[in-house]
């Protein structure tokens, strides 16, 4: 599988949101402005040269990685007995010294989906929930190998005065211990705050969202943001997806903020509902998708689009 063979192929669409923006050997991740959504949030400061971290809601804090193109962002929810860190990140630079800075509660982690670039982190913590799923252990086991993630690390893809002393020959996913395997329904009780965990699989079989009902937050991992959603992985179902989505677009009439895993740490609920009208339109055929050079489609719309493998759309489809 590789996750990364088109991200620095895709084609710059001007005032587009995009989570891996089109570079060139001569470009780099450090021309790119901060987005502007950022400039509304309230910065918390930590001692951390690589991570950003802003207040988005009374007890939810993003962690941000401004300065690589996959615009990662992970997620600490403070209750008051505990905190749950949605994702850890690229694992460029250590995650936990700045969780430590952030809480003194103890911390549990679970990933939106263990794809590299959210599972980076993930050896630094012990208390660690998942899914049983072949595709969850298989990279808790193995981690991911410098081949798989190389392209995270090349000039163009991120700005290296950020990271001093970093080994990037090296650079690679450790493995990590599940300590517990959780389910669909199952709920996290950090006091005072509960969070539902709901499968959302398509994007990787083990993708999950979470929901916060009291206070209407979902937090969506890569089944949605604000660019082009990546659906061409061999892991990738679109059928499974469009179920995920449509049960996600479901819950819009209680949302009132959604956070998802890059870009833009805050959107609209109504998004969701974009995303299943746009979803079908790629689906009928309604949608054009421009070919990207790599076998993938990109359908461009208002916010985000889709990024699709030509072979799984075809299936799809039926054709």
């Amino acid at each position: 599988m590789k996750y990364i063979a088109s991200l620095l192929l895709l084609t710059a669409v001007s005032n587009y949101s995009l989570s891996q923006t089109n570079l060139t050997p001569a470009e780099s991740w450090c021309s790119h402005p901060p987005r502007p959504a950022f400039n509304k949030l309230t910065e918390i400061q930590t001692t951390s040269h690589w991570f950003k971290v802003y207040s988005i809601a009374r007890g939810v804090l993003a962690i941000v990685e401004p300065y690589n193109f996959e615009e990662v962002i992970s997620y600490l929810i403070i209750g008051e007995k505990k905190a749950l860190l949605f994702d850890t990140g690229m694992g460029l630079d250590s995650i936990s010294p700045v969780i430590a800075q952030l809480t003194q509660l103890p911390v549990t982690v679970i990933n939106s989906h263990t794809h590299f670039d959210h599972t980076g982190g993930n050896y630094e913590f012990k208390n660690i929930l998942a899914l049983q799923t072949p595709f969850t252990k298989h990279h808790a086991k193995q981690g991911w190998p410098h081949d798989a993630v190389k392209q995270e690390v090349t000039p163009a893809a991120l700005c290296w005065q950020y990271l001093p002393g970093a080994d990037t020959a090296n650079y690679s996913i450790k493995p990590f211990a599940v300590s517990r395997f959780v389910q669909e329904g199952d709920e996290i009780d950090l006091g005072g705050i509960k969070l539902y965990i709901m499968r959302a699989p398509g994007h990787t079989p083990d993708a999950i969202a979470l929901l916060d009902k009291q206070n209407g937050f979902l937090w969506t991992g890569d089944t949605f943001y604000e660019g082009p959603i990546y659906l061409f992985n061999e892991e990738t179902d679109l059928h499974a997806y469009e179920k995920s989505i449509a049960k996600l677009a479901g819950l819009v009439p209680v949302l009132k903020k959604v956070f998802p895993s890059h870009n833009n740490p805050v959107c609209i609920p109504e998004r969701l509902t974009s995303l299943v009208h746009d979803f079908a339109a790629v689906k009928n055929g309604k949608a054009t998708g421009t070919d990207n050079g790599e076998n993938a489609l990109l359908f461009q719309f208002d916010s985000f689009g889709f990024l699709i493998g030509k072979d799984i759309l075809k299936k799809f489809r039926g054709q």
